[in-house]
């Protein structure tokens, strides 16, 4: 068709073809330009777009911590990737309807708590303290301005605080209490004898097999002598490490990026104080609170006269953190401490002793020991930071442009990677065969191998770029292929056999206990049935449900069994897990006593039924919340 059109098409019928051509394309092209909200956000809750980026920044969270959970194991179901982006776009969207919901309802969170709560992160710590650097240049590290982390900060506080306010509004009554008490108490006396398939088997022993019987159960059973599919893999590799080398590093590029994030290298003034708190508890009575206004009036006193601020602290502070170092608080910023105790630091000179300061803690005798200047990190001092940082961002400009450069080239010869290793320098290395869930090398990531599997690559096509970690992307097609096969009859009879004979004890046991439940309902003496079928009979005194020396299978189970008529026993039958049977006799149920029922216990119940019952109260009114809001997903942007 287009050499037609280059041969043919001359002058005016060229042009014409050429418009009618371009036209759909413009329009495309429009429609695209126009549709911001689909490119630039992940979903609209109301009025407010939420961002792409804001978004990647909860599914990474989410991501790490579901990995936290499983280790290593990317096959988990706990690792799926469409349950981690259902999640992160969840909480994000709960977030900001609850966000709206509490706005409309006058909540609110003040400057100085929204600072407490960031100060108190470890991730803006050193040395369990608050380091301004460190969080700014986290923060730029990760794009993020200090006005917007804070003010999705205080957005999730907001709407934690909202949430919060109807979840602790869940009561557990004590009537509930008592009932469900009675229910974890219960004692049940019940017996029990199981007949065991081991024992039947060996009666089975000496029954010949047909050649037909073992067929049909090998056929039966197939799957289970099943050699699995397996592919072995060419790939090439791009990774920004190993691009780092090949940066050059630009000093007039360092200089302009130092400026750029000038305000990240940033050095608040912090100031040195010792106190002396006198302790003052909640609650406490105006006697009580007056004792103690007067020992700070009187160790004040001795700082006045000369006595050492520091022996005094270590002597008689009840702060007992900083105490034992004279009652030190080491260097801190403005807003790290309660507001009282803020104002007054930030007002003294050095040497300075303070008037009594009271706050929620009681009373503080401050004096002021050092004063560290605001200021800003020199360029030599940051400089290897910055340098590391360019190199970095240089080299993943270098990666995604190579990438793109491998995409084209891979997906415009398909059926082979050496064009795309020529033209990139690069070398072609190989996995050997591996399954579905397991692999070595590259075929350990989850993602590798459900590509090596998919369709598109199992029919001789190169992958896609996979992104096996972050800025290491390979592209992959499959170099050899092994279907999947079964082990023949003639190789695995034994073990046909040794499962058949399994499978007929098993039965045999299902069998026989089902006709002897049968007997013992209808009035049979269990001791006799026991003796007759050379299998031992149980009988339990009054037993919890909790019983660590029965077996739980056989627990469980009575416990499950309707309560008995009065002179009368329940019968039941129930096939184990490893394939004998049990027989158990239900006699009687007695309810839990509550008079035996701890209060550290009953205290343990509530507490627990009081969570439940506040997730649910605050998963129900997220839901409310949300089906009053107007929300619109952008899916194709996760």
């Amino acid at each position: 068709m287009l050499r037609l059109i280059r041969e043919r098409a001359q002058g005016f019928i060229a042009w014409v073809i050429v418009i009618l051509i371009i036209i759909p394309f413009a329009l495309v092209g429009m429609n695209e330009y126009f549709e911001t909200d689909s490119n630039v956000y992940v979903a609209k809750v109301n009025d407010v777009s939420i961002p792409e980026f804001e978004y990647r920044r909860i599914y990474q969270s989410e991501r790490r911590f579901r990995q936290s959970l499983v280790g290593g194991d990317l096959d988990s179901p706990f690792m799926n990737e469409e349950s981690i982006k259902r999640s992160a776009l969840d909480r994000i969207v709960n977030t900001e309807v609850m966000s709206q919901a509490a706005n409309e309802n006058g909540f609110s969170v003040g400057d100085q708590l929204l600072l407490q709560v960031i100060a108190e992160r470890e991730d803006f710590q050193t040395d369990g303290v608050f380091d301004a650097s460190l969080y700014n240049n986290l923060l730029a590290s990760n794009n993020l301005s200090p006005a917007d982390f804070e003010a999705n900060v205080r957005r999730e506080m907001m709407a934690n605080q909202f949430v919060s306010g109807v979840m602790d509004l869940a009561i557990v009554t004590d009537y509930e209490l008592d009932v469900l008490l009675k229910i974890q108490e219960q004692t049940r006396e019940m017996g029990y004898l199981v007949l065991k398939a081991e024992a039947l088997k060996a009666l089975d022993a000496a029954r010949v097999l047909s050649e037909e019987e073992i067929k049909v159960h090998y056929d039966k059973h197939v799957n289970r002598f099943a050699v699995p599919e397996t592919v072995s893999l060419e790939y090439v590799a791009l990774s920004s490490k190993g691009l780092l080398a090949d940066v050059q590093v630009d000093e007039e590029a360092l200089l302009e990026l130092y400026e750029d994030r000038i305000d990240s290298f940033g050095l608040p003034e912090e100031r040195r104080a010792r106190h002396i708190l006198v302790n003052v508890v909640d609650g406490a009575s105006e006697a009580d609170v007056d004792a103690a206004r007067a020992k700070a009036v009187d160790l004040r006193a001795r700082v006045k006269a000369g006595e050492s601020f520091e022996m005094l602290a270590k002597e008689n502070s009840d702060d007992a953190g900083s105490a034992i170092d004279g009652g030190d608080l080491g260097y801190f910023g403005r807003g790290m401490m309660v507001t009282a105790f803020d104002d007054v630091v930030f007002e003294m000179q050095v040497g300075d002793v303070s008037e009594l300061v009271k706050t929620p803690f009681g009373f503080h005798i401050i004096k002021l020991e050092e004063i560290r200047e605001d200021s800003t990190k020199l360029f030599a001092e940051v400089r290897d930071d910055l340098e590391r940082s360019y190199r970095e961002q240089q080299a993943e400009d270098i990666l995604f442009d190579q990438l793109e450069v491998l995409s084209n080239l891979t997906y415009e010869n398909p059926d082979s990677l050496a064009i795309a290793a020529d033209q990139m320098e690069l070398t072609i290395k190989k996995v050997g065969f591996f399954a579905q869930h397991s692999g070595d090398g590259i075929a350990a990531n989850a993602l590798v191998r459900k590509a090596a599997f998919s369709s598109e690559v199992m029919a001789g096509n190169n992958s896609e770029p996979l992104e096996i970690g972050e800025n290491h992307m390979v592209v992959i097609r499959v170099d050899e292929h092994q279907p999947k096969s079964y082990r023949p009859l003639d190789e695995v009879r034994d073990d046909v056999v040794a499962l058949l004979r399994d499978h007929s004890a098993k039965e045999a046991a299902a069998t026989l206990g089902g006709s002897l439940l049968k007997t013992l309902k209808g009035g049979a003496d269990v001791a006799v049935i026991a003796a007759e079928n050379s299998v031992e009979w149980t009988k339990t005194a009054l037993i919890k449900r909790k019983d660590s020396s029965m077996n739980r299978e056989l627990l469980t189970a009575a416990f499950r069994m309707a309560r008995p008529a009065e002179g009368e026993t329940q019968w039941e039958g129930l096939k184990l897990m490893n394939g004998d049977y049990a027989i158990i006799a239900l006699y009687q149920l007695k309810e839990g006593d509550l008079s035996q029922v701890d209060q550290g216990a009953r205290d343990t119940l509530k507490n627990s039924l009081q969570r439940s019952r506040s997730q649910s109260e605050g998963a129900f009114l997220v839901d409310s919340l949300k089906t009053q809001a107007e929300i619109k997903e952008y899916l194709n942007n996760l």
